[in-house]
């Protein structure tokens, strides 16, 4: 399992960080987590063709998670000199079907490459080919989705946005990497979303093995948001950047 930061930035532009997005490479399979703006162009510099991927799960419907599904599903349904050879599935958290619908009502069949299914998350726990995904709501949006994925023995779980949750904290239970939003420090605490005290107490709570913290405004780069964190935890913490590679 391996796990390649595309972006680690919220919606604010900033030259550092872009919009949240995540590729996870398995045995068999190639996932994307979120596609916020400039996910397909980062696939390509980071060297995994964005015609292998699998799945797309997205969290929640805000367009730093989102906005890069039009250009990413454009160039899938127009690959000209290259061919898809696989399946491409989009899953999304309940009313992703109508989310999806009102893209292609704008776009019409210029998103909608061969061989696409959509996807509602309609069960916590789904058996796909080589790995288990489970997922629970989070405090964010009303139908935001923190997603964990086990495979051969490994686990992620990727908390998209979300305030303290303790659906997360259960979601996360023991697992190998916890990939956390942590976007503002204590101080300046915004509603639905997470601060360093707060993802130290998932940590804790949930026995993750290593926190990788993720979804950081501007502001984080300010503060040593590294030591704020590991202060509180006895496990191994990373700040995201984009393009940081971890094998799990």
């Amino acid at each position: 399992m391996k796990l390649t930061i595309l972006g680690s930035g919220t919606c604010v532009p900033y030259h550092r960080r872009g919009s949240s997005s995540y590729a996870l490479q398995l045995s068999k399979s190639t996932i994307l987590l979120d596609c916020g703006n400039g996910a397909t162009w980062k696939l390509g510099k980071a060297g995994i063709n964005y015609l292998d991927i699998d799945h797309v799960f997205i969290t929640h419907f805000h367009p730093d998670h989102t906005s890069d599904l039009i250009p990413f599903l454009f160039a899938t349904r127009y690959s000209y000199g290259s061919t898809r050879e696989k399946q491409l599935q989009l899953w999304g958290p309940p009313g992703f079907i109508s989310f999806f619908s009102a893209l292609k009502e704008a776009y019409s069949d210029w998103i909608v490459p061969q061989e696409l299914i959509v996807n509602d998350i309609d069960k916590n726990e789904l058996q796909l080919e080589d790995f288990v995904l489970k997922s629970a709501h989070t405090l964010h949006t009303e139908n935001s989705l923190a997603y964990r994925i086990d495979s051969e023995g490994k686990s992620l779980v990727y908390s998209g946005d979300t305030d303290y949750s303790e659906s997360l904290v259960k979601l996360a239970e023991n697992a190998d990497i916890l990939l956390i939003e942590c976007s503002m420090p204590d101080e300046l605490k915004v509603e639905g979303h997470l601060t360093p005290t707060e993802v130290s107490r998932v940590a804790n709570e949930s026995g993750a093995k290593k926190i990788i913290l993720t979804h950081l405004y501007p502001v984080c780069d300010e503060r040593d948001f590294l030591v704020r964190t590991r202060n509180k935890v006895d496990v191994d913490v990373v700040v995201a950047e984009d393009f940081l590679e971890i094998v799990v």
